[in-house]
Formats: structure tokens, C-alpha cells, sequence
């Protein structure tokens, strides 16, 4: 499968394409230039073989790994995703598109992260509305911690809960999901819901900088 990644740089970023090119996916990465693509998609490479894994990553601008793939992840910031989604819209027509976006910001005073919640209620919720109406938006893997994720000798041993509308592209990212070890994937409805484990993302992040430690989540 054609998995394009938008703003595909960080550990977070890095753990998906390298997991998911050892199971056998092409993977494009995104990015404003193609000369930072190409740079970035360099990189990854190196990484990937670094870890025994052949790779098939490409990078291209995000407009056009957009375009040529059948997923699309965004792993843009939440404050650059809604401009930069609304400037190539025009390469998106039936894709899947994963949004782990979180809008949280840093508080000043006591260096914790808090979440923002946008007008529309959810970073997801931005998304839809800005891309057409035949694009299937699944939220995931906000609370995968990236450094966990990154680290190829881990499994992760973790819960990914997931939102949407469509059922046949949520069981599309369960299979994408549960290509790596251990991860077990949590339908939780429909997209409406993915305010809710947004907000939860700043929380495991404060936790795990406080306690120098990888939380995520895990119901039992």
C-alpha cells in the first residue's frame, strides 16, 4: 500500500515509516520543498537500514504525496495543519487520511501542556471540514508515545484508540495498526468522539516528561 506521511519529520514520524516499510509498504514522505522531502527521505533511509529493514521511501512535496498515495497520515503541527491542508486540498479525492493532530500548547508559568480545543471541538473535526467530502478522516495514534515508537526493538505494547465515520476505512488503519507488534486497536465511534482522546495526549506527555517514562494507555 501507498502510505504518504505530511510533514514526516521527528521520532513520531520516523517510528511509522520504519515500521510500516518493513511491512512491506512504499512510503512517501511530505513536505514543503522537494529538496527538504528528498533530504528527510534520506535520512529515514539511512535509519531504516541502519535497523536491517529495506526500505521503499520516497519524498516528495506534500501536495504531491498526497496525490499519489492511498493513505494519507498528518503529522503536521496542529497551529500549520488547517493552512496547509487548505492549500492542496485539490490533491486529495479518496483517501484515507489519519490524523494524530493535537492541538495543545505549553503554559508559560508552569512548562505543562494543555489542551487547546479549536472551535470545531477537535482537531479531527478542522480536517473534515476543510478537505472534500469524498475523504475518509480516521483519528489515531495520538498517544503513542514517540520515542517508544521510534525505538525498533520495542514493542509496543499499548492501545490505539481510533474515530471515524466510515467503517471500512477504520478496519483499514486496524490492519495498518496491528502490523506492529502488539498494538491493539479500540473503535471508539464516530469522529465526533476524537476531541475526547485528544485531550487525553497532553496529559500522557506531561506524565511522561515528569517521570522520564513512555505512558501511554492500555485498558483492561
Amino acid at each position: 500500500m501507498k502510505i504518504s506521511l505530511l510533514g514526516g519529520t521527528g521520532a513520531f514520524a520516523e517510528g511509522l515509516v520504519i515500521r510500516w516499510a518493513k511491512a512491506g509498504h512504499e512510503i512517501y514522505i511530505g513536505s514543503r520543498s522537494q529538496e527538504k522531502a528528498e533530504g528527510i527521505t534520506q535520512e529515514m533511509l539511512d535509519k531504516a537500514k541502519a535497523v536491517g529493514v529495506e526500505a521503499s521511501i520516497k519524498g516528495l512535496t506534500n501536495e504531491d504525496a498526497a496525490k499519489e498515495t492511498e493513505v494519507v497520515v498528518v503529522c503536521l503541527p496542529h497551529e500549520y495543519t488547517k493552512s496547509t491542508l487548505e492549500g492542496i486540498k485539490e490533491s486529495f479525492t479518496n483517501q484515507v487520511v489519519i490524523t494524530p493532530v493535537v492541538p495543545m500548547v505549553r503554559d508559560e508559568q508552569t512548562k505543562s501542556f494543555l489542551f487547546k480545543e479549536p472551535e470545531a471541538g477537535s482537531s479531527a473535526a478542522e480536517i473534515k471540514a476543510v478537505l472534500p467530502d469524498t475523504v475518509s478522516i480516521v483519528s489515531a495514534y495520538h498517544n503513542i508515545p514517540a520515542k517508544g515508537l521510534a525505538n525498533f526493538e520495542k514493542e509496543l505494547d499499548y492501545d490505539v484508540v481510533i474515530c471515524g465515520d466510515d467503517e471500512d476505512s477504520k478496519a483499514l488503519v486496524k490492519t495498518l495498526t496491528e502490523e506492529m507488534p502488539k498494538l491493539r486497536t479500540i473503535d471508539a465511534g464516530p469522529l465526533e468522539l476524537s476531541g475526547m482522546i485528544e485531550a487525553i495526549t497532553p496529559l500522557i506527555v506531561n506524565m511522561n516528561i515528569k517521570h522520564k517514562h513512555e505512558f501511554s494507555i492500555k485498558f483492561v
